[in-house]
């Protein structure tokens, strides 16, 4: 089908409309394989019948993306209409891009450095970068300052609020990330600013002394892109007007080179298996019963060692097994595999003949239960029976915990706000980790008040209740669902009533009361946006506290006070210790002025400025005596003078400083530029004031061949200054 349409990229056709059936599956070798869910696919979008309707150029003007082109052109002082296509073009990545970032924020996407939340972080600097191109400066409401990213958001918002209602709910989430992420990102761009004018110092500077024309390499230029985000278009308008060009065919090379790096970096593997194909026809999904029990009688249908099929293997050999059924739990939904025992037995009950110690359970090759382990006594073989027993006190604890987990989701959206979102979770049978999308640490009284709930509604002792029912029947019902998690048409639903309800595979405790107990480890954050809270509950709750108790304990009885008293008397400590570090350096620094003044008779006189010059060796004086010293020098000596002076305070250290008076510093002779590269000797560097610079160093028997040195490029560089 197509539609007759003026769109400047054909001034005829345009397709609006196509049909993909989709039907086989193509092999490595060549070969094609029916798909087992064949589909139909068709390219009729949403914006595609909107600029159909609204008889409009293409997909951009439509009343979907257009409203946000139209605030961007107002907040950049232009005109769309009388807009060139290089700023049409702009004009359009803001507004599609502004609109997937609401969108994905919305959903609980924050912006990072992995997975998702870099392709937001990427997109949300393209928008920041173009807008800055075409000159969107502040935010639109008369701070020059500020960020335009959540004016533009708000249009975004006001769009979506009649089709997508939770978008308006979560708008102080969307601006506020926005609004960091863009001034974060804005500092990114002033270090690149400051790199950028430095490249063409040196790019000019080079062409000078060989006599070619100034030339930025395409190294340099990627960096400034892949690093600081800096828009090749920018880079390449700043070293026109310096009279600099660009190596873009180096550009384009390094370019490449980072593509397929990305692309190999993100090659599925594949489990090594001898063929996947025949293991797949030969071998059903797994049957799981761990819901109901911890011990299953089974067949085994497939043994692998290292990824190949094998019939047999014996005592000592590290193996996977495959069976019809199982009640050990695979790994799925943050939640860890499931330890246990394999057992096989001679004909009709007889004696045991094998014992398979299981450490890890994984789901591969589809739906197939795939149990890791080594055989610990005897042999098997495919098709034996076999008896399965899942550790029961670890499973305990793993129950335990990802039901807490539920409960500290839960707490969050009700401390911090409903618009926070899990962004990851590890449940293991000591310890849970949860990961959740925040812009600031939590605060103390927040995480008290976090445990609190949680350990009400365990104490609570409320039954869980677990259903499979329709997705959307779910979604309808209230569940929450995990971002980027693929779901079937049916789906488990976890509920603790009145306060969980969630599309979870795990396996739950059934009553909140098994839990026992939930403490917070810590928190922290672990990317920009996403912070992570690491708890413990059941038993690991119990020994947690028992131990925290013994440390408790010995500590209370080293300070001899009470549990109660131990905050104020380590504070009281610990501001005797301040203290008394504060007078030793002091002493220090009293001493290492009185063994200055002792030195001040070496100065020398340099001509022609009669300059008085010190180089000495102050011994083991720390950093901070040898600062008091050197100010105490260049005070005592006339203007104009300078003191260098180095010492090895021990710990292979080295400390230097320099202390030039005003008059030195006038003659052009800089205390910061000078004393890093003495520095450099002592395998160190520093810098500071034109008048005062300390820096330090490993090389502590380098430190007389360093201050001879200082010595005589001090004393050249004052003899060379013309009167």
């Amino acid at each position: 089908m197509r539609c007759v349409q003026d769109l400047n990229d054909d001034s005829r056709f345009i397709e609006f409309y196509n049909l993909v059936f989709m039907q086989y599956n193509k092999n490595d070798d060549g070969s094609l394989e029916p798909l087992k869910q064949k589909n139909i696919d068709t390219g009729m979008g949403l914006e595609r019948m909107a600029r159909i309707l609204q008889n409009v150029p293409n997909n951009y003007e439509t009343d979907l993306i257009f409203p946000i082109m139209e605030k961007a052109a107002s907040m950049a002082l232009v005109s769309y209409s009388k807009a060139d296509n290089a700023m049409r073009t702009n004009l359009k990545v803001i507004g599609d891009h502004m609109r997937a970032v609401v969108y994905l924020i919305s959903d609980g996407v924050i912006p990072s450095n992995i997975g998702r939340g870099y392709v937001v972080r990427r997109l949300i600097r393209r928008v920041v970068r173009t807008g800055r191109l075409i000159g969107m400066r502040g935010d639109g409401h008369e701070n020059s300052e500020g960020a335009f990213l959540p004016s533009l958001a708000e249009t975004v918002i006001s769009l979506s609020s009649e089709i997508d209602p939770d978008v308006e709910s979560r708008r102080k989430s969307i601006l506020g990330e926005l609004q960091r992420e863009e001034l974060r990102f804005v500092q990114t761009l002033g270090r690149g600013e400051k790199l950028l004018d430095e490249l063409l110092d040196e790019a000019l500077g080079s062409a000078g002394d060989i006599g070619d024309k100034p030339c930025l390499s395409g190294k340099d230029v990627f960096l400034l892109y892949d690093t600081y985000g800096f828009p090749i278009e920018i880079t390449a308008e700043i070293a026109s007007e310096r009279g600099v060009t660009i190596d873009m065919k180096g550009f384009d090379i390094e370019m490449e080179n980072q593509r397929k790096q990305s692309q190999a970096a993100h090659n599925v593997i594949k489990l090594s298996v001898g063929n996947e194909t025949e293991i797949i026809k030969s071998i059903p999904d797994t049957e799981f019963l761990g819901y109901e029990s911890l011990f299953a009688t089974a067949v085994v249908k497939g043994i692998l060692i290292n990824g190949n099929p094998v019939e047999n293997v014996s005592e000592g050999t590290d193996v996977e097994i495959l069976l019809d059924r199982t009640p050990f739990y695979a790994e799925s939904g943050g939640q860890v595999g499931d330890n246990g025992f394999l057992y096989v037995y001679g004909e009709e009950g007889g004696k045991q003949n094998a014992v398979i110690e299981i450490k890890d359970v994984q789901k591969s090759l589809g739906n197939i239960f795939v149990h890791k382990g080594t055989i610990k006594q005897g042999s098997v073989e495919v098709g034996k029976k076999i008896d399965a027993a899942v550790d029961g006190k670890l499973r305990q604890g793993a129950k335990a915990h990802h039901t807490a987990t539920h409960l500290l989701q839960s707490a969050l959206k009700s401390v911090i706000g409903s618009e926070t979102s899990q962004a990851g979770s590890l449940v293991a049978f000591d310890r849970l980790r949860f990961d959740f999308s925040f812009h600031r640490p939590l605060t103390e009284k927040e995480l008290l008040e976090i445990e609190s709930l949680v350990n009400q509604w365990i104490s609570d002792a409320t039954h869980l209740e677990t259903n499979v029912m329709a997705l959307q029947d779910a979604k309808n019902a209230g569940a929450t669902a995990m971002f980027g998690e693929k779901y079937g048409e049916q789906v488990r639903v976890v509920e603790v009533p009145g306060v969980s309800m969630e599309l979870c595979g795990g396996t739950h405790v059934s009553n909140t009361a098994e839990i026992r107990g939930f403490k917070i480890i810590s928190e922290q954050g672990i990317a920009s946006g996403v912070r992570r809270i690491e708890a413990v509950a059941g038993d690991a709750f119990v020994e947690y506290v028992c131990s925290r108790d013994n440390y408790m304990r010995h500590l209370c009885s080293s300070l001899k006070v009470k549990a109660e008293d131990v905050n104020s008397r380590v504070e009281t400590i610990v501001e005797e210790l301040r203290t008394a570090r504060n007078e030793a350096s002091s002493l220090r620094s009293k001493i290492a002025v009185l063994k200055a003044a002792s030195l001040a008779s070496k100065a020398v006189l340099v001509e022609p400025h009669n300059v008085r010059i010190l180089v000495e060796n102050m011994g083991d004086v720390d950093a901070d005596g040898l600062k008091s010293a050197a100010e105490h020098l260049v005070g005592t000596l006339q203007d104009p003078a300078a003191v260098i002076l180095g010492s090895s305070p021990g710990d292979g250290k080295v400390s230097l400083v320099a202390a030039f008076s005003p008059g030195v510093v006038k003659l052009g002779v800089q205390a910061g530029k000078f004393v890093g590269g003495i520095a450099k000797l002592c395998g160190g560097g520093g810098g500071g004031k034109p008048n005062f610079a300390q820096a330090g160093g490993r090389k502590p028997e380098n430190l007389p061949d360093a201050l001879e040195k200082a010595r005589a490029e001090i004393v050249a560089a004052l003899s060379s200054k013309a009167s």
